[in-house]
């Protein structure tokens, strides 16, 4: 396999995309544990399973009918030229299998976890609802994700539901801390996808594809980025406030350091300092991605 074959092949598993939902899978699970749930390592392996099946069904599905779940992480360059011509490539037979297989295999999951007693009423339409919320954003006709709030159902999938399909299967109910430690992570995550979606933002202009950061304008997203950014740290301080246990929350600002120079960075684009793409990934990579460790540290060793 040849290094560029690698990358296709990468793109399609979105790596990224795919960590972040196991990452908060995980921290969803060990919220529940910690909250005294018995935890169940078979139900745990199921739900973890049918999650990456069902991601990755519709992130193959998605590149099948050319209506991708966000962007790669990593192009090919850096102005776009690979995003074009995989747009007006034939799609492979071979991504349309895949796909089937994985969504067969969700399905399949599904009358398992029914057969374990697992598939409870809120587990039960937490499942349609993602599954729902994941064919709205690929599905031709149907796609959100180039409609400019394609941005926010991506975090919604990726942040939101993995945490609490986990700590439904494990709890059976939800809890105040479920919403308190995950939701200041959703305009983190956000966050990032603006930056992702920075680096394409002159392919996107040229194609027309009506993302969020195309409607808003290079300037106005780059203020929006900077304000999501600002108000997860603002949202964790809220969050110890009304409950949350310091040893949670409270590490995750350690991440203050690396946002904060993040904000400042991006404040000099808006006043024409030349974009450098390695740091500025590197860090809104580790602007989510440190809370996100940091807090699943905390739920699993307390």
């Amino acid at each position: 396999m040849t290094d560029r074959e690698k990358l296709h092949f990468l793109r399609h598993l979105r790596p990224v995309h795919l960590l972040t939902a196991l990452a908060l899978y995980l921290t969803g699970a060990g919220l529940a544990r910690y909250l005294g749930a018995r935890f169940s390592g078979n139900l745990f392996l199921l739900g973890a399973l049918w999650l990456i099946s069902c991601l990755e069904g519709f992130f193959f599905l998605g590149d099948y009918i050319q209506f991708p779940f966000q962007g790669a992480v990593f192009p090919l360059t850096g102005t776009g030229e690979f995003d074009q011509e995989e747009a007006s490539s034939s799609p492979d037979e071979l991504l349309l299998y895949t796909a089937l297989t994985l969504l067969s295999s969700a399905a399949a999951l599904t009358t398992v976890l029914a057969a374990r007693g697992a598939l409870s009423s809120a587990v039960g339409w937490l499942l349609a609802a993602y599954f729902l919320l994941l064919g709205l954003i690929i599905l031709p006709g149907l796609a959100v994700d180039a409609s400019g709030i394609g941005e926010f159902a991506s975090s919604l999938s990726l942040v939101i539901f993995p945490p609490a399909l986990a700590f439904l299967t494990q709890y059976g109910d939800f809890h105040r801390y479920l919403t308190l430690a995950v939701f200041p992570l959703f305009p983190l995550h956000l966050a990032l996808i603006l930056s992702l979606r920075l680096r394409s933002y002159p392919a996107d202009l040229h194609r027309d594809r009506k993302t969020l950061l195309v409607r808003m304008g290079w300037t106005k997203g780059v203020f929006l980025h900077n304000l999501l950014v600002l108000s997860g740290f603002l949202l964790f301080g809220a969050a110890l406030l009304f409950g949350l246990p310091l040893r949670f929350g409270g590490p995750v600002f350690l991440t203050l350091l690396p946002a904060g120079y993040l904000v400042w960075y991006y404040a000099n684009l808006e006043r024409g300092a030349p974009a450098r793409w390695t740091m500025i990934l590197a860090l809104s990579l580790s602007v989510f991605f440190l809370p996100v460790y940091l807090l699943l540290l905390a739920v699993w060793l307390y």
